[in-house]
């Protein structure tokens, strides 16, 4: 009877522990040692080989995410602004925090925002800027979520 040794290891980091794990306890076994480390090359070589989902995720394009929004979520309460290259929520956001986590959203605790940006549109400033700067330097569309 074949069994999984790694059961609910879903990274190489845990499938990592958890053969240092299994090698103390067989130890002395050379049968064992064997089939668990085929069993963890095996998986090695899949887990490092794959790209993680947030990799992926992060490639949607704001025409996208606005779209998932009116999808998912309640529009009323919620504001939309689209400054640059870089989508802004606010307002009534709290009881959709998980699902703008999904979609990828993060939150500015200085803004007291929801902002989405794709992968390579990311700021090098790393000093807070008032919102204000922001829409005066970019430019600010009011985005009508229906």
């Amino acid at each position: 009877m074949k069994t999984n040794m790694y059961f609910n290891c879903t990274t190489a980091d845990q499938v990592q522990l958890r053969y240092d794990e299994l090698c103390k306890v067989f130890n002395d076994q050379d049968e064992m040692l064997q089939a668990l480390k085929l069993e963890y090359s095996t998986l090695m070589s899949v887990l490092t080989e794959s790209k993680p989902f947030e990799t992926v995720k992060e490639n949607i394009s704001i025409a996208d995410i606005i779209k998932a929004l009116q999808e998912k979520v309640n529009p009323e309460g919620l504001h939309l602004q689209l400054c640059g290259s870089w989508a802004w929520l606010s307002g009534r956001t709290y009881p959709i925090k998980d699902t703008l986590k999904e979609l990828g959203f993060r939150y500015s605790v200085n803004k007291l925002a929801w902002y989405y940006r794709e992968a390579d549109h990311r700021s090098g400033n790393q000093k807070p800027v008032p919102f204000e700067f922001i829409k005066e330097k970019y430019g600010s569309k009011e985005v009508a979520l229906r």
